[in-house]
């Protein structure tokens, strides 16, 4: 019988997107005298105290009891897998989100749901600015931090309306030049699926979050075939949490929760994982692992008479569970 090979599925774990500082977002075009914009500045403000106030309660106990009113989606569950990570080991402790920012983008819709978005300071020299998403659902739900994501380095952000006109909040299924939104997210969609080899890749400016992507794929297939396994991972959209909001220049941008899984299966071998995910798993790793991430994709559409490409300007990769088989 062939020897036992303990493998470890390091490269599974998050992508960090680390590099040069992308350079600083402009904020705003001059706005027009009449205030159309949905959230005052003053009301922005309030919300953003109250969620980094929420925050801060939370990451004292490490429990997200103290959450629900100014943070939930997404955010909540990533917030509950790093606090299960962190009570386990003391080397991991949750993100610090910055709570500074350089800009902020508010809708001016008239209808729910209506977002707010901000971009924060750097937070230090080896992190980028983090680009966070506010959505109020209706009139009586307040506004809450439902998702958010690092800037990928060498990013910018486009201009956007001022903060007293506030920005058009665009469905899908809206066209700039030949293609809707929904179908730009597909096609970027189906890019990360098929790989760098993709004739999608050439419609897309590019970026650190599929690079990374892409190089832990080709790391874990090659790992897995050294014990006759295989490595397979599956990616879709989230529609429910899918937004647009328009660009000064008459583009658009793109805040995409994105679901992901990556599994690693072996023969006469088991899987091992690292200490600091051992806290994300359900059931018992032998020779199958499964990790289930929670994505965000934010993209740049360039205008119709643009010839830029469609850009990720921000992106993030959380691990929130770890499985035998991926069940949930």
């Amino acid at each position: 019988m062939r020897r036992i090979t303990v493998l470890t599925v390091a490269a599974i774990g998050g992508v960090v997107l680390v590099g040069c500082t992308p350079a600083v977002p402009v904020a705003g075009v001059a706005a027009p005298v009449e205030v159309t914009a949905a959230t005052t500045e003053e009301q922005g403000a309030r919300v953003q105290e109250e969620t980094f106030a929420e925050l801060a309660a939370a990451d004292e106990e490490y429990s997200t009891a103290e959450m629900g009113v100014r943070v939930g989606g997404d955010a909540l569950l990533m917030r509950r897998a790093e606090y299960k990570q962190a009570k386990e080991d003391e080397k991991v402790t949750p993100e610090v989100l910055p709570s500074e920012m350089q800009a902020v983008y508010v809708s001016s819709a008239e209808t729910w749901p209506r977002l707010m978005v901000t971009v924060s300071e750097q937070p230090s020299e080896d992190t980028t600015p983090v680009v966070s998403v506010w959505v109020q659902d209706d009139v009586d739900t307040p506004y809450q931090l439902r998702n958010f994501a690092h800037m990928v380095p060498g990013a910018t952000l486009p201009a956007m309306p001022g903060p007293s006109v506030g920005a058009d909040q665009l469905a899908m299924d809206t066209d700039i030049g030949d293609s809707s939104l929904q179908a730009v997210l597909e096609n970027y969609l189906t890019l990360l699926d098929e790989g760098e080899d993709s004739d999608l890749n050439e419609t897309f400016a590019e970026d650190s979050y599929r690079n990374q992507l892409f190089a832990n794929r080709a790391a874990l297939t090659k790992v897995a075939k050294t014990a006759d396994g295989k490595y397979a991972d599956e990616i879709g959209p989230v529609q429910d949490g899918t937004y647009a909001m328009a660009t000064a220049d008459g583009g658009a941008l793109i805040f995409a929760p994105v679901s992901m899984t990556s599994s690693v299966s072996v023969e006469d071998a088991k899987v091992t994982i690292p200490d600091a995910d051992e806290p994300l798993v359900d059931g018992k790793i032998v020779d199958k692992a499964t990790y289930e991430y929670i994505d965000m994709v934010i993209m740049y559409v360039p205008p119709a008479d643009s010839e830029d490409l469609p850009a990720v300007v921000a992106a993030q990769h959380r691990p929130i569970r770890v499985s035998p088989d991926g069940a949930k």
